[in-house]
């Protein structure tokens, strides 16, 4: 869990969107994980201060308390971890409902930024967590994630589609979504803005062979009581809401039988899927579903 060259960004651009860090929670204490080259040139392209930072316990890495203080203008940088190993804050399980009694509860509704950067992927009660997240931001605050997307199977319980945050953000809930982009962690010089679903009225799916994480930003618009599980949006759509929506299938299965009744239907699966492997296997993510961004068009100042 930590501040990446991504994370730092993403930041920066969400505090360019007005978004506020004055009292910043983060889930897990986040450490520092920015080249010292990389801060340099991030320092001169938003024109900020040296960050000052006394030398961390041989160790022990710099955590993100300084780097929110100086560069983001946090007054308090709280975190809150599982176990009390690497210092956080508070203790606390996010498997756990965040309590509504007790030293913990005044917490509730007290942060202007929640930064879940890494962490909600190894929290197996993902929805609990999620709406302890969302319960610990106030009124007008945002809420940043930063989670595993592709290509990162086995880093932690979860890999995360924009379609779950593209429904969980929603006005209805009590949400406006601000940005929902995609990272490939081998090009810091480029984002992808992911297209709503909702908006193109189809799935928006992603094939390569990069390490592809999700940022997102979403604004807390008002307390929120009891949620009901959000759908996906196909399904939420009134064409699937009606009989007689099989029609797509009855279509591909017109158009697959030909080569099934020639015993060829497989081998022709197996050969898109290889296509398709090769075609999509470098870093660009196809438009219209993905829109290219350059980080330092966006962030200079």
């Amino acid at each position: 869990m930590g501040v990446d060259l991504h994370n730092l960004n993403f930041m920066a651009h969400a505090q360019d969107l007005g978004v506020s860090f004055q009292r910043t929670l983060a889930i897990g204490r986040q450490a520092v994980f920015v080249e010292p080259r990389d801060l340099q040139s991030h320092q001169a392209l938003r024109k900020l201060p040296k960050l000052q930072t006394p030398p961390p316990p041989p160790g022990r890495p710099l955590y993100f308390e300084p780097l929110m203080q100086q560069w983001f203008g946090a007054q308090q940088a709280d975190s809150v971890d599982a176990s009390a190993y690497e210092s956080s804050t508070f203790v606390h399980d996010m498997n756990l409902p965040w309590p509504k009694e007790g030293a913990l509860a005044a917490q509730r509704g007290q942060y202007d930024a929640v930064l879940d950067f890494g962490c909600l992927e190894h929290v197996f009660d993902f929805p609990t967590a999620w709406r302890n997240c969302v319960d610990l931001c106030r009124v007008g605050g945002h809420v940043f994630h930063a989670l595993p997307a592709n290509n990162l199977a086995g880093h932690g319980f979860y890999q995360f589609s924009p379609e779950l945050f593209f429904n969980l953000y929603q006005p209805s809930r009590g949400f406006e979504l601000r940005s929902l982009l995609f990272v490939q962690k081998a090009d810091g010089e480029h984002w992808w803005r992911v297209a709503s679903p909702l908006q193109v009225k189809r799935r928006v799916n992603l094939r390569n062979s990069h390490e592809v994480y999700v940022l997102v930003l979403a604004r807390k618009l008002h307390e929120m009581g009891p949620l009901p599980a959000p759908q996906q949006s196909d399904y939420a759509q009134d064409e699937w809401l009606q009989e007689g929506g099989h029609t797509i299938a009855q279509a591909r299965s017109r158009l697959q039988a030909p080569l099934a009744a020639l015993g060829l239907l497989s081998a022709a699966r197996r050969w898109r899927a290889h296509w398709q492997a090769l075609r999509s296997a470098g870093l660009a993510l196809p438009a219209p579903d993905y829109e290219k961004l350059r980080v330092a068009q966006l962030l200079a100042r």
